[in-house]
């Protein structure tokens, strides 16, 4: 399982959330509040920045349109 920062619209905002993945890519899971950079000292700070800098590279997910992989087979 992996996971990244995403940006995720929601009814005309936009906010940053962790999205985490399957080991084939589906999205298994969205944290419930939006996220906030954070760190334990001066230089984790920066280095979360970072990733959030990197979401905003990325598409933006639409949060109507999210559909959790649970991975099975079914």
């Amino acid at each position: 399982m992996s996971w990244d920062y995403r940006v995720i619209e929601h009814n005309g905002m936009f906010t940053i959330h962790e999205v985490y993945y399957n080991d084939k890519g589906g999205i298994t899971s969205i944290s419930q509040d939006p996220m906030g950079p954070s760190g334990d000292t001066l230089e984790e700070l920066k280095d979360d920045m970072e990733y959030f800098l990197q979401a905003l590279d990325m598409p933006v997910l639409k949060k109507e349109e999210i559909i959790l992989d649970s991975g099975r087979e079914d």
